[in-house]
């Protein structure tokens, strides 16, 4: 599958749940699709998401994703989830 480097959209949710941020990316090509999702309560936070995403994309490590994440969400408390075609 040729590279697809995710474009994030950051916006300000404010319905009273806890989180106030969310980043969304949605992909689709060559009839493959991959879409990424993170909430968090400071937009720094869920800009960090955006980044990891876009450096496991780069460099072809996509399947590496996972494992950083969990860092990531210890650090920060986001909640992320993706799916799609790897």
């Amino acid at each position: 599958m040729p590279m697809l480097i995710p474009r994030f959209k950051f916006r300000r949710v404010r319905d009273g749940n806890g989180f106030d941020w969310i980043a969304e990316s949605e992909l689709e090509r060559d009839g493959r699709y991959r879409g990424f999702v993170a909430v968090g309560k400071v937009l720094a936070d869920v800009k960090r998401f955006a980044a990891l995403v876009r450096w496991c994309e780069r460099t072809g490590k996509i399947e590496d994703l996972a494992w950083q994440v969990v860092d990531l969400e210890r650090e920060t408390g986001i909640q992320t989830t993706w799916g799609g075609t790897f």
